[in-house]
């Protein structure tokens, strides 16, 4: 027999006492509450059997609805349950274990706050609608794992809130050796946020995991340890602010996997349109790595960085366990990078490490810095070095870019890829593959490459581009020298600003197994080694450009070719201060030059394709250009340029057409001029002042353009063809 009681009384909630967890159902809510047999009491839908019913009683708590309060003490709980849910949930407790299943009728987000401490518990809530989870001061320590090993684990396919309240410290730590994926795992959406803090530890594989995407705002998350990586998604991950710091783990920082499925080989339920990207907008993200071959940030497809500041330090050993495919230590690894903005700081050391390694590497804003003092190694005959950015395709549009590499071998920028054969020539060796002698185009010459692939772009058609510096100050390694610049694919340098240093032999400023072209931008090379050489053509078609090296060649095309140096419409100040017998230029043979526009052209070094028989072979390569768009003078005269004086090359009525400077003593046996206004057949002049040009158009590392500056010391004199 049935009986109906009213709650009429103005007390303000009804309290259903239940072992740990009380109902609360606010009196406006109760209503009639309805007996049955004696044995159940039925309010708002909710079941309860009076033997288990610990008490009920009313008092003024003031319930909000949809709201769960799970306060954690020691080695216990106790929850509050909101009236107006009670009949859709589930709950099982094992001392401060507690799991929470909603039924699929559940058509409203439901909140639940978690709190207090328990150095024995967890929390575990399975559902199919989306759901909110505070933390209001929270520390959870999962040792002996009930309904599952994580500190917190969100067994629900749709997007979950999980808020740190503002001004409360959080931490969680599960279970060690047990089979979770995370102390903090999310089946769903996890999109983290709050202004409070939140610590987290994985003790057996990832500190927090996703199984779909991973969005953070405001919050503050330290990852202070991981077995594997500290935040894990199988599908995207997107910073907007906050503060995060990763360290202590034993695989990746940030791991994003494209194909929707983790590495327990678990199926996420979602789509895979934005799978393996990782998208930083903003905050704070700093994170370490020491493991071998592990990356700061992975992504298996794209990683964009449009704000925020990153400070990534990767350092470790070389992985190997996979022999045919080694893993080196890396700030950024993914399918393709972009920079539209922020600050990234990278400091890698280690063996062979990257700073960013992608098929596809774009910049167009922001700053990039990369400090990188990896060693390099040899795996299976094979030379390893460290690489500041390796990619396939590079394109610096804009930005501001540093990198700084310290280790032998080590490469500042590796763009393309090929196949290296020994065979064949792109140099001629050491002398017979010269006409006019000298050293056939540069020691090692004798190997050639196919199949290549890649570009190297750098600044924008309207001139505009990245403020770039590179710098090398290691030695070679093996059969590995360092570069600044290395391009297995053709170089286009369209705009921007370009400043490259390197200190010991065979390191190269930038190097093409393709050819290189400069339409546009500001370049300076000071280089021990070669500043700029290629095995093809080099085309100064815009900007200005200034190589100077103290050990090698200014620039250097083995092309072997007409048009193996070609001046359009840029300038270029090319020098050596080695000596005999490097040269400014070097191009095998002085009628290999072009001249195809109205550029400027000053070369300075020993006697340049070995013109009169001044080289090592001893035959003359002639001082005749074909077909010069303008004129242009070869002077086989000895010049001694020194330091501290500005030469001004000028027509014979004082004009000034260039001026320019040395920054060392240099001796030059041959030298080339050509500048817009130079006519076949008119005499000009190099006089120099000890005063620099004050009224330049352009000035550009003792190059200077547009100037009316007038020397008053006579140094030589030319007729132009």
């Amino acid at each position: 027999m049935a009986a109906v009681v009213g709650m009429t009384m103005a007390a303000q909630t009804l309290n259903v006492e239940v072992g740990q967890v009380v109902y609360q159902f606010p009196a406006a809510q109760a209503g009639e509450m309805t007996y049955q047999d004696g044995q159940t009491v039925t309010i708002i839908n909710k079941a309860f059997t009076l033997a288990d019913v610990n008490r009920m009683f009313v008092d003024n708590t003031e319930v909000t609805d949809s709201r769960v309060e799970v306060e954690y003490d020691g080695s216990t709980a106790l929850i509050r349950v909101a009236g107006n849910i009670a009949q859709y949930l589930t709950i099982e407790q094992s001392g401060a274990h507690v799991s929470i299943t909603q039924s699929d009728d559940v058509s409203e987000e439901i909140t639940y706050a978690l709190s207090g401490a328990s150095s024995d518990g967890e929390f575990y809530m399975a559902g199919s609608f989306k759901a909110t989870v505070e933390l209001a001061g929270l520390t959870l320590t999962n040792q002996t794992p009930v309904y599952s090993g994580a500190a917190v684990c969100i067994m629900d396919g749709k997007r979950i809130d999980l808020s740190a309240k503002s001004g409360t410290v959080n931490t969680l730590v599960d279970a060690a050796n047990g089979d979770q994926k995370a102390a903090l795992y999310c089946k769903g959406h996890l999109e983290l946020k709050g202004k409070g803090t939140l610590n987290v530890s994985g003790l057996t594989a990832h500190a927090v995991k996703s199984a779909e995407y991973m969005q953070m705002k405001n919050l503050t998350l330290n990852v202070v340890k991981a077995v594997k990586d500290g935040l894990s998604c199988d599908e995207y991950f997107l910073m907007e602010s906050g503060t995060l710091t990763i360290s202590g783990v034993g695989d990746d920082g940030i791991q994003c996997d494209l194909d929707g499925t983790s590495n327990t080989g678990e199926t996420a339920d979602h789509e895979d349109e934005d799978s393996g990207n990782i998208y930083i907008q903003g905050g704070s993200l700093t994170i370490t790595t020491t493991a071998a071959g592990t990356k700061c940030l992975k992504s298996d497809s794209t990683l964009v960085v449009s704000g925020g500041t990153l400070e990534l330090n990767a350092s470790g050993a070389v992985d190997t366990s996979d022999a045919s495919d080694p893993s080196y230590v890396s700030g950024v690894s993914c399918g393709k990078f972009v920079q539209n903005g922020g600050s990234i700081t990278m400091t890698i050391k280690g063996t062979a490490g990257r700073g960013v390694k992608a098929w596809d590497i774009e910049t167009n804003s922001g700053s990039l810095t990369i400090t990188n003092a990896a060693t390099p190694t040899t795996i299976s005959s094979d030379v390893k070095s460290a690489k500041g950015l390796k990619g396939l395709n590079i394109a610096l549009n804009g930005g501001i870019i540093n990198i700084a590499m310290s280790g032998n071998a080590g490469k500042g920028i590796s763009a393309g890829s090929g196949t290296q054969s020994s065979s064949g020539s792109s140099g001629g060796g050491w002398g017979g593959g010269r006409p006019g002698g000298g050293m056939g185009g540069g020691m090692g010459g004798g190997s050639s490459w196919s199949n290549i692939k890649g570009s190297y772009t750098q600044g924008l058609s309207d001139g505009s581009g990245p403020t770039l510096t590179v710098s090398t100050t290691g030695s070679a390694y093996s059969s590995s020298s360092a570069k600044a610049i290395k391009a297995i694919c053709a170089v286009m340098l369209y705009g921007g600003t370009t400043e490259v240093s390197t200190k010991t032999d065979g390191a190269e400023g930038l190097e093409s197994k393709t050819s290189v072209t400069v339409k546009g931008g500001l370049h300076y090379f000071q280089c021990y080694d070669d500043c700029i050489n290629s095995a093809g053509k080099l085309i100064f078609d815009g900007g200005a450009t200034v190589c100077y090296s103290n050990g090698n060649d200014a620039i250097d095309s083995n092309a072997a070719t007409t048009g193996a140096v070609t001046i359009g419409d840029g300038a270029i100040f090319a020098f050596t201060t080695k000596g005999a017998p490097e040269e400014g230029i070097d191009c095998d043979n002085n009628s290999y030059i072009q001249i195809t526009g109205s550029g400027y052209a000053v070369s300075a070094g020993a006697s340049q394709g070995g013109g009169g028989g001044g080289g090592w072979g001893g035959s003359s390569s002639g001082y005749t250009i074909s077909n010069a768009s303008q004129g242009y003078a070869f002077v086989t005269s000895s010049i001694s340029y020194q330091s501290g004086r500005y030469y001004t090359l000028a027509d014979a009525s004082g004009n000034n057409l260039m001026t320019y400077s040395f920054p060392a003593s240099c001796s030059s046996s041959l030298s080339l001029f050509t500048a817009k206004g130079m006519t076949k057949n008119s005499s000009y002049n190099v006089k120099y002042s000890t005063k620099a040009p004050t009224d330049a158009t352009t000035e550009w590392h003792g190059l200077y353009l547009g100037s009316s500056h007038v020397g008053t010391s006579s140094v030589t004199s030319m007729t132009a063809k």
